[in-house]
């Protein structure tokens, strides 16, 4: 009787191991995309995500984490939370990307694009399907690291280009955090 229940026991044992081993495997099948400053970052959208995120057009959100930028308008942008490999990491935090285009005060962007080092080029980080029609062309923005960095604060990946000709700003971000001062 004694073999019969260790027999019994050592068999729920392989029963759990092979649903956690399949888990693992599927959880390790495929690397995160990299970023634009080569960091990993998965910057696609939830399995369950296959319907267009909400475009928003509120300024309010975009102000209190990006007071750098001064007065926005004509904005449009999406949030969405981030997955590696479709699957959500539960338990822990929640990453969230903000991605958007806005109309900028031209003053603004030409004190903010008026010093510094800046490079003209494309859009590094994917532009979301739901706004792309709105940024247009993603080949002549100008960009600079220095200043992602003066808005991030190194608290979060951001990214921040802009169109001189069209007095816009096009960002992209993950986990970007409110400003209180």
């Amino acid at each position: 009787m004694r073999v019969k229940a260790e027999q019994r026991a050592g068999g729920a044992r392989i029963l759990l191991v092979i649903p956690a081993a399949a888990l693992l495997a599927s959880c390790c099948a495929s690397a995160p995309e990299s970023g634009a400053a080569g960091q990993g970052e998965d910057r696609r959208p939830t399995a369950t995500a296959t319907t267009p995120a909400l475009v928003r057009t509120d300024v309010d959100p975009l102000k209190r984490r990006f007071p750098q930028l001064g007065e926005l308008s004509a904005t449009k942008w999406v949030g969405r939370v981030l997955t590696k490999n479709s699957v959500p990491e539960v338990p822990g935090p929640t990453d969230v990307s903000l991605d958007g285009v806005a109309q900028l005060d031209p003053a603004t962007l030409a004190a903010i694009t008026g010093s510094g080092t800046w490079r003209e080029g494309g859009i590094g980080c994917g532009v979301p399907q739901e706004i792309a029609a709105e940024v247009g062309d993603t080949t002549a923005w100008l960009h600079s690291e220095a200043f992602d960095t003066s808005v991030t604060r190194t608290e979060y990946t951001g990214s921040f280009y802009f169109d001189r000709q069209a007095n816009r700003v096009y960002f992209c971000t993950v986990n970007p955090k409110e400003r209180t001062g």
